[in-house]
C-alpha cells in the first residue's frame, strides 16, 4: 500500500511537472491514519524511514563537492550567510509574536532559511540556466545551505534544554563536532583512496557496495556513539568517499537502494500530517508563508543587490529561492521525532513546504516577466534606482555597419570571439559585472544594462546595425530583445538560441530571421563524427541526411519566401550629390540620412574615382560624388527630395 501510494502520487507529480518529493508526501497524507486510514500501523515504517534519512544524507556527502562552491564562493559564503541569518531571525521574531514559543519559533526560522536544491536546479536545468550568473549564485547559496543544515541537525536537540546560562555548556559539544569533523576529513583525504585503492584490485564488484554501506553505517553509529547526530555522521561518511577516484561507482550501486528507502521516508513524513488540524492553526500557517514567499524573496533581493549585482539578477535569484526545500522534511521529521516540536509545528513546516514548493516553477518561469513590469514602475525606480546604462569608451555616434551581440555569456564570449577574428566590429550588452570585466580588459566596446530593455538596446544604435545575435539565457529576455530590436529597425536581421522546439517557434514567430537550438546542434555533430568514424554504407547516410533535412523543407522555403519579398521590395538607386545637397560637406554620420530617410548608403564613388564599398560612417561626401543608397520605393523618394541631385541609374 506504501509503495502504491508513492508510485500514484509520483506519476501526478511528474504529470503536474513537479517534484516527485512532493508525490511522496501527498500519497503518504492520502494513505495516513487521519485521511483514508489504509496504513495504521507506522512503527515498522519509521524504522525504514531513519534508513532512509541516513541513506539520504550519505549519498549527499557522497556528491558533495567544495570545487563547485570554489566557483562562487564570495557570493555564496557572504551571500548564503547573511541569507539564513535574517531569515531565521525574521521568522523567529514573526512567530514569537504570533503566539509560539521562542525555541519553536527558532526551529520553523532554520527550516524556513532553506531552499530546495532539488526543485531549483532541476528548473534551471530545464531553462537552459543552470550556467547562468543568477543560476550560479543559486548554487552557491544552496551548497551553504546544506552545509548549515548539518550544523542545524546537530544543535537544535542541544538547544532545546537550553538557557543563557547554559550557553557555555554548548561549546564543548560544538568542540566534538568540529575535532570529529577534522578526523573524518583526515580520513576522507588519507585514507579512504588507499581503502578503495586496494578493494578495486579484488574481482568481486560487491565490495564497493559492502564497504561503503559499512562505512556509512559505521561513521554515522560512532557519531551517534558521540552524541552527536546521526544525520551529521551519516553526511561525513559520505564525505570520505567523495574522495576517493570510486565515487561514481559507488554512487551507481547504492542509489536504487537509496531511492526505495528515501520514498518510504517521505510517504512516512506525509502519514504523520494532519489536514484538519491546519485549520486551527490556519493563521500561523499564512505568518510562515508570508516570511517563506515575500520575506525571503525580499531578503535575498536586497542581499545580492548589496554585494553589488545588477537588480535583474537579484530578483531573479529572491524568485528562484522563494520555497523551503528537501531538508526541511528532514528537520521537521527529527524535530518531531525527539519531541522538539509540537505535532501542529510539523503540520505547519509540512504545509507551508509543499505550498511554497509547488509555487517554486511558476516564480522562476515568471520571474523575467516580473521583474520587467515592475521596472517601470515608479515606486520601483524611486526605492531602487539604478542607472540601467553604463557605456565603455567608445564612441556610440560612430557605429555604423556593426554587430550587436546581446548577452556574453558561455554562448555570446565564444560568438564574440569568432567575430574578432574574422575582423567584424561589435557591441555587446550584459549586465554580469564578470562579463563587463573581461569586455573591458579586452578593450570590446560594450553596454552595460538589461539588453530586453529597449533603452538600453537603442544604446547600440540598431538602425545603423547590419546584424544582432541575441544570445540570453532565458526565452523571455531573447523574446523582448528580439522585439524591441524590430521595433528599432525592422528591417535587422535577428539571429537567436532557443532551448527546445517550442522556444524556437516563439522565437521565429517573434520575428527572428534564424533560430539555433544547441543541444540539437550537439546531436547533430556527434552523428557527423560518427559517420566520419564509422564505415557505413552511403544508402543509410543518405536516407539519414534527407531524413534529417526533409522536416525543416517547408520551413526553409518559406522563410526563403519572406527575405526575398523583403529583398525584392529593396531598390538601389544612385544619386549625384549637388551642390545644394544639404548632405554635402558632411560625414554620413553628421548627415543623418538613415535617421531621415531610411535609406542605407552601401558605396560612394568619389569625384577622383575613387570607390568606396560599404563606407564607414566618417567618411565625408563632398560635392559632385555619386552615393548609392539602398531603401523601399517610399524611402528612396525621400532621399531623392532631400537630396536634391540628380538621378544617375533608375
Amino acid at each position: 500500500m506504501v509503495f502504491l501510494a508513492a508510485l500514484v502520487g509520483g506519476w501526478i507529480a511528474e504529470r503536474l511537472r513537479q517534484s516527485p518529493v512532493l508525490g511522496y508526501i501527498l500519497g503518504g497524507i492520502l494513505v495516513g491514519p487521519y485521511v483514508l486510514g489504509l496504513v495504521h500501523d507506522l512503527e515498522l515504517l519509521q524504522d525504514f524511514s531513519e534508513i532512509g534519512i541516513i541513506l539520504l544524507m550519505f549519498t549527499v556527502g557522497i556528491d558533495f563537492s567544495l570545487s563547485r562552491l570554489e566557483k562562487v564562493k564570495k557570493i555564496a559564503l557572504l551571500g548564503g550567510a547573511l541569507q539564513i541569518s535574517g531569515v531565521v531571525l525574521l521568522c523567529t521574531g514573526a512567530c514569537y509574536l504570533a503566539g509560539i514559543n521562542l525555541y519553536q519559533s527558532f526551529f520553523l526560522g532554520c527550516v524556513a532559511a532553506m531552499s530546495s536544491t532539488m526543485i531549483v536546479l532541476r528548473i534551471l536545468g530545464e531553462q537552459g540556466e543552470s550556467n547562468s550568473l543568477h543560476g550560479q549564485i543559486m548554487l552557491g547559496i544552496l551548497i551553504v545551505q546544506d552545509l548549515a543544515v548539518i550544523l542545524m541537525v546537530s544543535l537544535l536537540p542541544e538547544l532545546h534544554q537550553a538557557s543563557l546560562a547554559s550557553i557555555p555548556q554548548l561549546i564543548f559539544p560544538l568542540l566534538k563536532s568540529f575535532l570529529f569533523i577534522l578526523f573524518i576529513i583526515y580520513l576522507a583525504q588519507k585514507v579512504s583512496p588507499l581503502v578503495f585503492r586496494q578493494a578495486a584490485k579484488g574481482s568481486n564488484n560487491d565490495v564497493f557496495l559492502i564497504l561503503a554501506l559499512t562505512m556509512g553505517l559505521g561513521i554515522a553509529s560512532l557519531s551517534h556513539a558521540l552524541g552527536l547526530s546521526v544525520a551529521l555522521g551519516a553526511f561525513l561518511a559520505g564525505l570520505v568517499i567523495s574522495e576517493s577516484e570510486y565515487t561514481h561507482e559507488i554512487l551507481g550501486k547504492i542509489n536504487s537502494m537509496r531511492d526505495a528507502f528515501v520514498i518510504l521516508f517521505f510517504v512516512a513524513v506525509g502519514m504523520l500530517v494532519d489536514p484538519l488540524a491546519l485549520l486551527d492553526n490556519i493563521h500561523l500557517l499564512l505568518i510562515l508563508l508570508a516570511v517563506i514567499i515575500p520575506g525571503k524573496l525580499f531578503l535575498l533581493f536586497l542581499i545580492v543587490k548589496f554585494l553589488s549585482y545588477h537588480s535583474r539578477i537579484a530578483f531573479l535569484v529572491g524568485m528562484g529561492m522563494a520555497q523551503t526545500g528537501e531538508f526541511s522534511f528532514v528537520m521537521a521529521k527529527l524535530g518531531l521525532d525527539e519531541q522538539l516540536i509540537s505535532s501542529d509545528i510539523y503540520n505547519l513546516i509540512l504545509a507551508s513546504s509543499i505550498i511554497s514548493i509547488l509555487l517554486t516553477p511558476l516564480f522562476i518561469r515568471m520571474a523575467p516577466l516580473c521583474y520587467l513590469k515592475l521596472s517601470r514602475t515608479r515606486v520601483w525606480q524611486k526605492l531602487f534606482p539604478e542607472a540601467d546604462l553604463e557605456e565603455s569608451e567608445f564612441d556610440s555616434s560612430e557605429l555604423q555597419g556593426h554587430v550587436i551581440l546581446v548577452g556574453y555569456g558561455r554562448v555570446g564570449k565564444n560568438i564574440g570571439q569568432g567575430l574578432q577574428q574574422i575582423g567584424l566590429n561589435y557591441i555587446a550588452i550584459d549586465y554580469d559585472y564578470h562579463s563587463i570585466r573581461s569586455l573591458n580588459e579586452a578593450g570590446i566596446p560594450y553596454i552595460y544594462g538589461d539588453a530586453s530593455n529597449e533603452v538600453v538596446l537603442a544604446q547600440a544604435r540598431p538602425d545603423l546595425a547590419r546584424l544582432a545575435i541575441v544570445a540570453l539565457p532565458d526565452l523571455f529576455s531573447n523574446r523582448q530583445a528580439t522585439y524591441n530590436l524590430l521595433k528599432l529597425n525592422p528591417n535587422l536581421i535577428i539571429l537567436a538560441r532557443a532551448h527546445n522546439e517550442w522556444e524556437k517557434e516563439i522565437l521565429y514567430q517573434q520575428g527572428a530571421a534564424e533560430v539555433i537550438q544547441p543541444e540539437m546542434e550537439a546531436g547533430l555533430q556527434l552523428m557527423r563524427y560518427l559517420i566520419l568514424h564509422l564505415n557505413l554504407p552511403l544508402e543509410e547516410v543518405d536516407k539519414y541526411l534527407e531524413t534529417l533535412y526533409i522536416k525543416d523543407h517547408e520551413a526553409i522555403i518559406h522563410k526563403k519566401d519572406i527575405i526575398a519579398k523583403r529583398e525584392k521590395n529593396l531598390k538601389v538607386r544612385e544619386f549625384s550629390v549637388g551642390p545644394g545637397s544639404p548632405f554635402a560637406g558632411k560625414k554620413l554620420i553628421e548627415s543623418q540620412i538613415r535617421e531621415k530617410t531610411g535609406c542605407n548608403v552601401v558605396t560612394i564613388k568619389k569625384a577622383g574615382g575613387e570607390l568606396l564599398l560599404n563606407p564607414s560612417s566618417k567618411e565625408t561626401l563632398d560635392r559632385d560624388d555619386l552615393v548609392v543608397v539602398m531603401g523601399d520605393s517610399r524611402q528612396i523618394l525621400k532621399f531623392a527630395q532631400l537630396n536634391g541631385g540628380e538621378l544617375q541609374h533608375g
